[in-house]
Formats: structure tokens, C-alpha cells, sequence
């Protein structure tokens, strides 16, 4: 809570509890010095309830707040599967895997993932004969002088 004006409005959602009078949690600079003691208070508060509850009411009252999610909270979320944030392509080693695709839209480019990462060299014949034009005896040379392991 940056400003006093989010203190006192966190204050009152969570009931007032005596705590929140002590003059050392007055001010920012106090809660700031206080603040492994404050998180301690405040879990207690929180621990009842789920991190949506927390951030709702926090935010009706004008309190900045969010939540931070797991990577697999992520996944889960209907907003960010809403806006196709990730996919599942089958990797050659791993299996399915998820890959996180750009979070731009681009109305006349669209963009689609269409491969998993590749494996430790497994594009090496495509870069060194189509990109780099090297021959089949240049590529046997790097594989005997062990380049490519």
C-alpha cells in the first residue's frame, strides 16, 4: 500500500483489527521498516480465503491488488486460453509440451506455432546446406572434425 489513503482503505476491508493502529504502520516509511511484521499480520487475514477473494474486495475498495499466479494457474486460466496464450505441440523427446505463443494479434499477419523446439541439432543439414550452401564433403568435414556434437 503506497499511499495512507490504500492503507486506510485496507484497514476497513479487513475489520479494523487493532494492529492496524500501531503507529509504526502509520506511514509508508513505517510500514516499509515494519514489513516482514506486517506480511505476517496480513497472512493471517488472507490465509482464509482464495487469492480471487483477496484481490476482489482489496480492488472494491480502491487498494491496488493482484494475484500472483503459478505457471500452472496460467495454463488453467479461461482469460489467457480465451485469448490462445499457449499451445500444446508434441515434442520429439518430451512429449506433449506447452509453448507460450507471442502475445501480440496482428490483423493481417497472423502467426501460428507449428513446431516444438527443436532438438540439439536436428535443423544442423537444413542451416548448412540450404542457408549456407555448403556442400555434402564441407558437412562431412565438420562431422569428422566433431563440429557439430
Amino acid at each position: 500500500m503506497e499511499t495512507d489513503e490504500e492503507w486506510a482503505s485496507f484497514c476497513k476491508v479487513i475489520g479494523e483489527p487493532e494492529w492496524t493502529g500501531d503507529p509504526k504502520f502509520a506511514t509508508l516509511e513505517g510500514r516499509k521498516a515494519n514489513e516482514d511484521e506486517l506480511d505476517e499480520l496480513v497472512e493471517k487475514w488472507t490465509i482464509s480465503q482464495t487469492p480471487q477473494e483477496v484481490m476482489t474486495c482489496l480492488q472494491q475498495a480502491g487498494v491496488a491488488a493482484g494475484v500472483a499466479e503459478s505457471g500452472e494457474d496460467l495454463v488453467a486460466d479461461p482469460q489467457l486460453n480465451h485469448r490462445g496464450t499457449h499451445t500444446i505441440l508434441e515434442h520429439p523427446e518430451i512429449g506433449p509440451h506447452i509453448y507460450q505463443t507471442p502475445p501480440y494479434r496482428f490483423s493481417k499477419t497472423p502467426h501460428e506455432l507449428t513446431m516444438p523446439a527443436p532438438c540439439m541439432g536436428q535443423h544442423n543439414e537444413y542451416i548448412l546446406k540450404d542457408v549456407l550452401g555448403m556442400s555434402d564433403d564441407e558437412v562431412a568435414e565438420l562431422l569428422i572434425a566433431g563440429a557439430l556434437e
